[in-house]
């Protein structure tokens, strides 16, 4: 009888063995050849980032010798024979040191026969930020919200950056768009991406021009003076105006606290409609690849309508190799993907 015989023992402790050397090996190989390609698409995201670094150093280095040209002749004669009337110091002399003029006693009839001199208007500055930005104006959508069950929402705040074009190859070849709060700035990398951006069909929406958190949170009218700034270089870029916003740092935060309710007030009233999220990927810390991909998809699974919160800065490689295994596993779990538009309910703090 072959079961319960030495024969059969001596084969089961052979096959046991054998598995414990092959299985290990076979995973062994497996993971090595998973980090040879993300160690190859490193080394091609690093590539990536040098050359266009370089390229945009020489843009500048152009610019720069463009920039200190030699000044015409009459501009040389009118720097370098300054009058009187330019001279700073003398202006800030008669500043410190006006001259007082005794007025001469004058009779009622000398009074009565003068004329006033006419005066030009004085002009009223603004101060009232309601009256600022004049066509700083979106028509608000008053609809009913679009569904959005089994819906994912993947927005990148902070960019574009040199990492932008990586970003949106994987999203083209997953057939997937999203959301981008940008932080423009008036460069031809920025202005190219964004472009590129909006032609693929991304939603496009402002998070500031600084993302300088006390200068924008300082008051309403400082934060419409950066919203502006982001706002008309976006439709210089695209042509196509923004409608929807991120705060920086969130709708609440340590800065804000004084002038959050007044701002929104004020966005709402100019038809502009803000974005939070319901899920954090944390890749602002710089946390690693697996660690990423984990904690996404354990808190996007939690939800039927998760808005996750990535960052498209020039130092987030891993959020850019992440992001095609977190869509292909969202993908896998029933969920679709969309943009962000003012037909979206809003997630809010």
């Amino acid at each position: 009888m072959y079961f319960g015989s030495v024969r059969f023992f001596k084969h089961l402790i052979l096959t046991v063995t054998a598995l414990l050397i092959i299985v290990p090996t076979v995973m062994c190989i497996i993971l090595a050849v998973d980090n040879a390609k993300k160690s190859a698409e490193i080394d091609r995201l690093s590539s990536y980032i040098d050359e266009l670094t370089q390229s945009s150093v020489s843009s500048e280095e152009s610019s720069t010798e463009n920039s200190t040209a030699e000044p015409s002749s009459s501009e040389s004669v009118s720097k370098e024979e300054p009058t009187e009337t330019d001279s700073p110091i003398s202006s800030l002399a008669e500043t410190k040191e006006p001259q007082v003029s005794v007025p001469e006693q004058t009779t009622a009839a000398d009074t009565a026969s003068e004329e006033p001199e006419s005066q030009p208007p004085q002009s009223v500055p603004v101060t009232d930020y309601t009256e600022l930005y004049p066509e700083l104006y979106s028509e608000r959508y008053e609809g009913e919200y679009e569904d959005s069950e089994n819906t994912v929402y993947l927005t990148f705040d902070d960019g574009p950056s040199v990492l932008t074009a990586n970003l949106l190859y994987y999203l083209r070849q997953e057939n997937v768009k999203a959301t981008f709060f940008v932080v423009p700035e008036r460069t031809e990398l920025c202005y190219s991406m964004l472009k590129e951006i909006s032609d693929a069909g991304h939603s496009i929406g402002i998070h500031s021009a600084s993302h300088d958190y006390e200068k924008i949170y300082a008051s309403v009218d400082a934060f419409l003076d950066d919203y502006n700034e982001a706002y008309q270089m976006i439709v210089e870029a695209t042509g196509k105006a923004p409608e929807i916003y991120r705060f920086p740092g969130g709708s609440i935060n340590d800065y804000n606290s004084d002038t959050r309710n007044e701002i929104i007030k004020e966005m709402n009233r100019r038809g502009f409609t803000y974005f939070d999220w319901n899920v954090d990927s944390n890749d602002w810390q710089g946390i690693g690849w697996t660690e990423l991909y984990t904690d996404t998809l354990n808190a996007a699974e939690e939800l039927t309508s998760p808005v996750i919160l990535f960052h498209n800065t020039g130092d987030r490689d891993n959020t850019i190799l992440v992001i095609e295994d977190v869509i292909k596993a969202l993908k896998n779990k029933g969920y679709k993907f969309g943009c962000l538009t003012q037909k979206t309910k809003p997630v809010q703090f």
